[in-house]
């Protein structure tokens, strides 16, 4: 049977990003996706803007879902705190299910970063439900209020998240960590393990953290144990970097051509 996926987020203009890249990444994994939007990000003249839609569309939207109908629960950018509420109803709703939070906090697009109030909702109110959350390096900063330079660090941050309430952490080097490798930090609260992979030296990032936090979603709803869903969510999109789209001289996008036939996505399923 067909396993179907919520993703909560918001739109990305450029695909590369935002419930685009989520739809398009559970295609490649063979689940199906459902959609609640969140915000709209528009980029006129290099200008990144976010606009939340009003609350009551965000309810109506989750009140849309089928009872009893989903797998599993990718949530995105949320960026409204009233809109995180509705959610959080929504998953008291779902208990049990698998739930892959990525905590968007900050944009590669520009230097805005959210309150300390919206960060402690976040904490408070989503962490509880999470399978899994996936900050990245520059995410699990601003959550512990600390900059992250050593592999020490990251991981007593990860602690921290996981203390805070996140069962399990994976916390995402990605570009941002120094050297030649892209180095992600998982913790489940019992033991550290390190993801490794070589650095794609590419500008087709746009999109990366969406694609790993929804490809895990996918495998866990395939049976997949925890660590090998992150496992496979980091080679997918190591090959998604690879295979980008080049918007400009700038930037690009993930993109998953390729994948879907004899890719990494092309999992045999677990039931």
């Amino acid at each position: 049977m067909t396993k179907i996926i919520l993703t909560i987020g918001g739109s990305d203009p450029f695909s590369g990003g935002g419930i685009q890249t989520d739809l398009k990444t559970f295609e490649n994994h063979q689940v199906f996706g459902l959609s609640t939007l969140t915000c709209l990000a528009t980029a006129p003249k290099n200008h990144f803007q976010i606009h939340d839609l009003e609350t009551s569309l965000v309810k109506e939207q989750l009140a849309s879902i089928p009872a009893g109908s989903l797998d599993g629960i990718k949530i995105g950018l949320i960026h409204s705190e009233e809109s995180m509420l509705q959610i959080a109803t929504f998953l008291k709703k779902h208990a049990g299910l698998p739930v892959v939070l990525d905590p968007v906090l900050a944009f590669k697009e520009t230097t805005s970063v959210y309150e300390k109030r919206y960060m402690q909702l976040l904490i408070e109110k989503l962490f509880p439900f999470a399978t899994i959350i996936t900050p990245n390096l520059k995410e699990a900063e601003l959550l512990i209020g600390r900059k992250l330079t050593t592999v020490e660090e990251v991981q007593q941050a990860a602690e921290e998240l996981n203390s805070l309430g996140a069962a399990t952490v994976v916390i995402k080097g990605g570009n941002r960590w120094l050297g030649q490798e892209a180095r992600d930090f998982f913790y489940d609260g019992q033991q550290h393990i390190q993801l490794v992979k070589e650095k794609v030296m590419a500008h087709t990032i746009d999109g990366a953290g969406c694609s790993f936090a929804s490809a895990i979603g996918a495998n866990l709803v395939k049976g997949y144990p925890l660590i090998e869903a992150v496992d496979l969510a980091k080679t997918y999109v190591h090959e998604a970097i690879v295979s980008g789209v080049q918007l400009n001289g700038a930037f690009g996008s993930v993109w998953h051509e390729g994948l879907l036939a004899g890719g990494v996505a092309d999992n045999d399923k677990k039931n």
